[in-house]
């Protein structure tokens, strides 16, 4: 799944809270803006960041769980496959 542009609740594991202590608030949970993400992790904008345009990068080992609010697609309709008389 591609977090990119998502709003999400991480929960941080405690080498990710060791290496993040003076950049997030000292919480098991951090909520952010996904700006992008790639092979080292997530790059996060937070609200407690200044100025407003700085993130983070959170590693893929420095948090055990996203949490957000996924909606599936709607399915396309189709016709159905077959001979048609």
């Amino acid at each position: 799944m591609n977090l990119a542009g998502r709003s999400v609740r991480f929960r941080l594991s405690r080498p990710g809270r060791e290496a993040l202590k003076n950049i997030v608030p000292d919480s098991e949970y951090v909520d952010g803006l996904v700006v992008d993400e790639n092979h080292m992790g997530v790059w996060v904008s937070l609200a407690e960041l200044e100025p407003a345009t700085g993130v983070v990068l959170f590693k893929w080992d420095h948090f055990s769980t996203a949490i957000l609010e996924y909606e599936p697609e709607v399915p396309v309709e189709r016709s159905p496959a077959g001979f048609r008389p």
